[in-house]
């Protein structure tokens, strides 16, 4: 089985790839729209985790992805750990690209806040009651799966492990299913992600095996994809499998992305509430 994600974020974020987006009337938001077609095309389940802030600001534009029947909406946070404002400033003055959210929830309070947030808005937009959840860059800490467990969120994907096959029931009760496909994002080059920006970032990130070590051109990159879920078919894994809109349209307008869904309509897939456990 195959659980195929996507994150989504508001556009007044203001994440690096955001500023790759030629067109000015264009927006994540709108280009996730576009993705959303290509998933329909092919008769897939997808997993959206979006920000909060996503749903309050932008919920015009969101709508078709909230109506549509094969996807369910996932937290991603409410505010999106934004930046610090001495990251913003220090980024404006180098020219050079800051990471594009905050490693730090903030005080226990705050992140207990955030999260009932997000939860708030999705029962208002949506009318559904939030269960599925992937914190933004995937940052937690001690106190994020408790806060979660309490306010009712039922399954978390914010593990990167290569060799879950399986789903698992962390101790606060929680379902983790591990990201176990090389995600976009960090593994391909697009936008700001250049060789020389990604080489000059390996001298200080934790990936360190094949292919998770690496970056590819998203045509390579998909290939990568397509072997690992085929194996994880084969041993009769669940494939949680992370793709972002807005990365696959900058990488080559979707077209990998098409590559990719055509193998795996040959599968069945699911929503992330629906793992197994």
């Amino acid at each position: 089985m195959i659980c195929l994600t996507g994150d989504i974020h508001h556009h007044s974020l203001k994440l690096n790839e955001q500023r790759y987006i030629k067109d000015p009337d264009d927006s994540e938001v709108k280009i996730s729209c576009r993705y959303l077609k290509l998933v329909e095309k092919y008769k897939l389940k997808a997993t959206f985790y979006v920000t909060g802030k996503t749903l309050e600001e932008e919920w015009e534009d969101f709508k078709p992805i909230a109506a549509s029947k094969i996807v369910e909406i996932g937290g991603h946070t409410y505010e999106g750990l934004p930046r610090t404002l001495f990251s913003q400033i220090w980024a404006k003055i180098t020219g050079k690209p800051d990471i594009s959210h905050s490693f730090s929830h903030g005080t226990y309070a705050n992140q207990k806040k955030d999260i009932q947030k997000m939860i708030e808005i999705v029962k208002k937009r949506i009318g559904k009651d939030l269960v599925s959840w992937r914190s933004h860059g995937l940052v937690v800490d001690k106190n994020t799966y408790k806060i979660l467990a309490e306010a009712g969120i039922k399954c978390i994907s914010d593990d990167l492990n290569w060799h879950k096959l399986f789903p698992e029931k962390i101790p606060e009760g929680l379902i983790s299913h591990s990201i176990n496909v090389i995600m976009d994002h960090d593994h391909i080059y697009h936008a700001h992600r250049t060789k020389e920006y990604v080489e000059n970032q390996k001298k200080y990130w934790t990936y360190t095996n094949d292919p998770t070590k690496e970056s590819y051109p998203i045509e390579k990159w998909g290939d990568i994809v397509e072997k690992q879920v085929l194996e994880i078919e084969r041993k009769n894994g669940i494939a949680t499998v992370l793709m972002h809109p807005l990365c696959q349209y900058l990488s080559d307008r979707f077209k990998t992305a098409g590559r990719l869904f055509k193998i795996f309509s040959q599968y069945k897939t699911i929503w992330a509430k629906e793992v197994p456990f």
